[in-house]
């Protein structure tokens, strides 16, 4: 899965120019987060087609950059995320991104940016 990384500026309106150049190209959200912090703010999202959404971005001047997530299914309970973290983290891997995808099933999916794919990859 791709994730796509966009900075955009910190003012009102921003997301919905966002959203409105995906809608208007076909593309369909299906996972967002986003935040702003000293005056600069970033979103991250899952789309239905990366590649043709961060070209609409780009010809719109955002910058946008792309990384490849691990996707993680996880028992819905208290300490289930915190077990992973650990997990990952005592083997050298760093968390860079969460995204959660959704929760069906007692199970909660999340999409994982880290800095080594496959080490992740061989952990959970």
């Amino acid at each position: 899965m791709i994730q796509i990384d966009i900075e955009v500026p910190d003012r009102p309106g921003e997301l919905a120019k966002l959203a409105a150049i995906l809608g208007t190209a076909g593309i369909n959200i299906e996972a967002i987060s986003g935040e702003s912090a000293s005056g600069r703010s970033y979103v991250s999202l899952i789309v239905s087609q990366p590649v043709q959404a961060r070209e609409a971005l780009m010809k719109h001047g955002y910058v946008c950059s792309t990384r490849t997530v691990l996707v993680v299914r996880l028992d819905d309970k208290p300490g289930a995320l915190a077990a992973l973290a650990k997990k990952l983290g005592d083997a050298g891997v760093n968390v860079m991104s969460a995204i959660h995808l959704g929760t069906v099933g007692g199970h909660a999916q999340l999409a994982l940016g880290v800095d080594n794919l496959e080490k992740a990859r061989s952990l959970v």
